[in-house]
């Protein structure tokens, strides 16, 4: 049975792996390959400071889940290589893969690769323009302000890639509902992402789009965990607790004085004690397993097309899926 079947919706259901820092490419592989075991319908590929995600995706080999390689940085993944990596794994593994990109941060952009982050909404823009074509195997002659390409013809098979941006704050939103087929939110509320679905497709219809691109929505997500456990989760929202991209819509969901407490620079054990019960139960889905597929069908209530489950352990998945 499908996952989508199985939790009673059509809306996508996928998994998100490798994108944390600590992040062991076994490991990875192990839970996309329980993910494809369990009938998930995407493996997302993100990267960090361990393994690269085009040889995790040609890792993972046959499979029935689609693959969607990244968050890649625009700024480093040019156009050309981000067309070919994906045209290799779908080559190599047979799977229908996809492409997500990202500004990304500063200390990945500029600090580890030593490139500019000084415009980075107009190379976001610009890659997605290029990528369109390249993805489907067309000779492409782009010319922007930053992203240039001209000549390349792929020697295998187009990927086809469905084309993502990761996408938060205004100016990425309208990249994403101009130039992508689905924007991807790293985290939000249910109240953001229904304000934010209205938002995307008037910003598709301001540049004549006949569709708006889908949503998706991380999702972290726990079935039953313990205390050390709900800190881990607690820990993992302290970076978007202190980003100006968030910390406007965590205040908006009651949680202003613990914005103001991460953005001064408290330590996060500090930030972590001090939060409430209700943070993890406004931006993650946590509880049994009945406690989580309501809170899926929630975010399905406002828009949400395809769910990127961020599990805190395998365990999870597998109590999802029985």
């Amino acid at each position: 049975m499908q996952q989508e079947q199985a939790n009673g919706s059509g809306a996508g259901l996928g998994v998100l792996v490798g994108a944390r820092a600590d992040g062991d490419p076994a490991a990875s592989v192990a839970l996309a390959r329980l993910a494809d075991g369990l009938g998930f319908g995407e493996i997302m590929i993100g990267e960090a400071t361990g393994h690269d995600a085009f040889a995790l995706g040609c890792a993972l080999g046959a499979g029935p889940a689609k693959l969607c390689l990244g968050p890649l940085p625009a700024a480093v993944r040019d156009p050309v290589t981000t067309a070919r990596g994906a045209a290799t794994v779908a080559a190599l593994t047979g799977r229908a893969t996809g492409v997500a990109l990202a500004a990304s941060t500063s200390t990945v952009v500029e600090d580890w690769h030593g490139r500019s982050r000084s415009d980075a909404v107009t190379i976001v823009a610009e890659s997605a323009q290029a990528l369109r074509g390249l993805l489907a195997g067309e000779p492409v002659d782009y010319n922007g302000a930053l992203v240039r390409t001209k000549g390349y013809v792929g020697s295998l098979p187009p990927s086809n890639a469905q084309l993502s941006v990761l996408a938060f704050g205004a100016e990425l939103i309208e990249v994403a509902a101009a130039r992508a087929d689905r924007l991807i939110l790293p985290i939000g509320t249910v109240e953001h992402v229904s304000r934010l679905r209205a938002r995307v497709h008037a910003a598709s219809e301001r540049v004549g789009r006949a569709a708006a691109p889908k949503i998706a929505l991380w999702l972290p997500v726990a079935v039953e965990p313990d205390a050390e456990q709900r800190r881990t989760l607690l820990r993992d929202l302290v970076p978007y607790l202190r980003s100006a991209g968030f910390s406007g819509m965590f205040s908006e969901a009651g949680f202003g004085e613990l914005v103001r407490l991460a953005r001064s620079g408290a330590h996060v054990r500090s930030v972590v004690a001090a939060a409430a019960p209700e943070l993890l139960a406004a931006v993650a889905a946590v509880g049994d397993v009945a406690a989580v597929r309501a809170v899926l069908g929630e975010f399905r209530a406002v828009g949400v097309d395809d769910l990127i489950l961020v599990p805190d352990r395998p365990e999870t998945l597998e109590a999802l899926a029985a």
